[in-house]
């Protein structure tokens, strides 16, 4: 992998893209490029933000130690909501960033698994960090 961080004008953040060693070298000779090679995520000054195409090609990856959540057919359609889930719609659990998949094992997006301890039992929770139905509610 060869990460290379692209500037966006005007942003407050910078896309990183996985990029061929070649193209590297045409893009150091041009002014403004805004994307080339495979979108990773994007970076701002406080943090990493993964990006939904690395979800989806890592998702292959969710049986073999990757640290995936599967999710219920309504626990999905919440996720994709950017809504939070819980024990009830989580079918596997992981904590932590994990990608986070529907129940025919499609990326939907990343998510924050956390196990939390209420008074009389311990919660279950996946909160968005980036999902599907981002791109819907923001017109990204």
């Amino acid at each position: 992998m060869n990460p290379h961080a692209l500037e966006v004008p005007g942003g407050a953040y910078l896309d990183v893209f996985d990029l061929p060693t070649a193209l590297i070298r045409v893009i150091e000779d041009l002014r403004f490029v805004y994307a080339g090679g495979y979108y990773v995520g994007s970076l701002t000054k406080s943090k990493f933000v993964p990006g939904l195409p690395l979800a989806q090609r890592l998702s292959r990856l969710c049986g073999l130690g990757l640290r995936c959540i599967l999710l219920d057919l309504y626990g999905a359609k919440r996720f994709l909501y950017g809504e939070r889930v819980t024990n009830e719609h989580v079918v596997r659990f992981s904590e932590g960033l994990a990608v986070v998949v529907d129940s025919q094992g499609e990326a939907i997006g990343w998510g924050i698994g956390r196990r939390v301890r209420l008074k009389t039992r311990v919660e279950v929770r996946v909160e968005p960090v980036k999902d599907l139905g981002w791109y819907l509610r923001r017109g990204g």
